[in-house]
C-alpha cells in the first residue's frame, strides 16, 4: 500500500512533476504515493506560490476609520490589489526588507539570469583552459581574466542600485507620511 504522507524526496518529485504538468494520478503512480497525499501537496504548493507571502497566519488588526481611509489610500498609491498588500509591503519595509515593483523585480531578475549564465561560462571556459581541452591565447587569456575580475564590480554596481531603490522607497513612504500631515 502507498504511504499517506510524502518524503521530502516525494514531496519534491512531486512538485517538479506537477509543475511540468502532470496529472495528479500520474504523479502519484510515479512517486508510490495515494492520490490524496499529491492532492494535498498540489493545493499547499499553489496556495503557498499565489501568495504574495509564503504560507502563514492570519493577523486581524483593529483600525480607526481615519487609518482606515489612510490605508486605502496608500493602497492606492501603492498600486496595490488588497489591504493585506499594503499592510506586508508596510511591515517588509520598516524592518530594511526591500521590495520592487513587479516591473523591477522581473527586470532584476533576468540580469540576475543572464550573470549567472555568464559566470557559468566563464567557468566553463575557465576549466576548459586548465584541462587544456582548449588552448588560449594570451590576449584571450587576458580578456577572460578581466572579465573574472569585472564580475564582481558588476555585482557590487547592482548592490548599491538595491540599496539606492531602498533609500528612495523609504524616502517615498516618509515623503507620503508628511504630505498627509
Amino acid at each position: 500500500m502507498a504511504r499517506r504522507s510524502l518524503t521530502r524526496e516525494q514531496k519534491a518529485e512531486t512538485i517538479r512533476q506537477v509543475k511540468a504538468g502532470g496529472a495528479v494520478s500520474t504523479v502519484a503512480d510515479a512517486v508510490g504515493a495515494e492520490r490524496d497525499a499529491i492532492k494535498t501537496e498540489k493545493a499547499l504548493k499553489l496556495r503557498q506560490s499565489e501568495a504574495t507571502t509564503t504560507y502563514g497566519s492570519a493577523v486581524a488588526v483593529r483600525l480607526s476609520p481615519e487609518e482606515v481611509q489612510q490605508l486605502d489610500r496608500l493602497k492606492d498609491v501603492l498600486g496595490t490589489d488588497s489591504r493585506s498588500d499594503v499592510l506586508r509591503s508596510l511591515l517588509r519595509s520598516s524592518v530594511g526588507m526591500l521590495e520592487f515593483p513587479p516591473e523591477q523585480a522581473a527586470e532584476l531578475q533576468a540580469i540576475k539570469h543572464e550573470l549567472h549564465k555568464i559566470g557559468v561560462n566563464i567557468n566553463q571556459i575557465a576549466f576548459a583552459a586548465n584541462t587544456r581541452k582548449i588552448k588560449l591565447a594570451k590576449g584571450e587569456m587576458r580578456a577572460l581574466d578581466d572579465l573574472r575580475l569585472t564580475m564582481p564590480r558588476v555585482r557590487t554596481f547592482l548592490q548599491a542600485v538595491v540599496a539606492e531603490q531602498r533609500r528612495r522607497g523609504v524616502r517615498l513612504f516618509k515623503a507620503f507620511v508628511e504630505g498627509e500631515a
